[in-house]
């Protein structure tokens, strides 16, 4: 799991914690376990009643990405690009077919394939583009999935404010009744207003910024393969493709192949 994650939430916690500490309240005064299920089991049947039943079932697998955070290194991408590139250029188009065992990105599988069997730049790069559009409408029906979670949270959490209220209004023949059943209230906007903020809105914002690394490594796969089937030199496409890395991670052709030995080296030697 990423500790990002666990990082936030723990300091967001801590805030709400220390904050209530320091004005000399109880926790306890926070628990609610109707308000809890009105707002929880509320939001999930809104956002359920929102999405086809499909996306809903694909929701859980989703979170599970979400909290692990884990994308295609766009640094490994380069230098199997780079590698790929260098057997096409020693041994032709036809030998990266054996190279591409150990390639576990099926994007970058599929468009190699494309390359190999023979397909012209226009068909590689209409494949490529068509995987792109369909891994963006999946991502982003997901992404809105949770981002409307949390704008029905603080919607529902206001519906149970208002039915405490209705319920607090009946009873004022007994004033005794009145602070307690207002705290009971407000507890649901409170909960409404925290889901939102610390779980939902996050989650969105959290897939939403992997969505994007994942994108940006399919384009620079894509730009690659179709560089390979142009017979690019490999040191000008690894330069080219470099362009997606941060500074501290480019290294050039040469860097690589040094790196790539090292690496052989080192399993020999285990």
């Amino acid at each position: 799991m990423d500790p990002g994650l666990i990082i936030g939430l723990v300091l967001s916690l801590l805030a709400i914690g220390a904050s209530m500490v320091m004005d000399g309240a109880s926790l306890g005064a926070l628990v609610s376990i109707s308000s809890l299920v009105l707002v929880v089991v509320g939001t999930f049947g809104v956002t359920f009643a929102s999405y086809r039943m499909a996306d809903v079932l694909r929701a859980p697998k989703a979170l599970l990405v979400g909290f692990r955070g884990k994308v295609p290194d766009p640094d490994v991408v380069v230098t199997q690009l780079a590698e790929l590139a260098d057997t096409a250029r020693r041994k032709g188009i036809l030998a990266m077919e054996d190279a591409l065992e150990g390639v576990d990105n099926e994007f970058l599988r599929a468009g190699i394939q494309g390359v190999i069997d023979g397909l012209d730049p226009e068909a590689v790069a209409e494949l490529l583009d068509t995987e792109m559009d369909a891994v963006d409408d999946r991502h982003n029906v997901i992404i809105s999935f949770y981002r409307s979670m949390g704008g029905f949270a603080p919607t529902m959490g206001m519906v149970g404010t208002v039915i405490g209220l209705v319920n607090m209004l009946g009873s004022l023949e007994d004033p005794s009744q009145l602070g307690g059943g207002m705290a009971l209230a407000l507890l649901t906007t409170l909960y409404g207003v925290l889901f939102a903020n610390m779980v939902f809105l996050p989650i969105a914002s959290r897939l939403t910024r992997l969505h994007e690394t994942e994108m940006a490594v399919m384009n620079m796969i894509r730009d690659g393969v179709l560089a390979i089937q142009a017979g690019i030199s490999p040191r000008i496409l690894v330069e080219r493709l470099e362009g997606y890395l941060l500074p501290n991670q480019r290294v050039g052709h040469r860097g690589r192949l040094e790196k790539q030995e090292a690496s052989s080296s080192g399993e020999v030697a285990a």
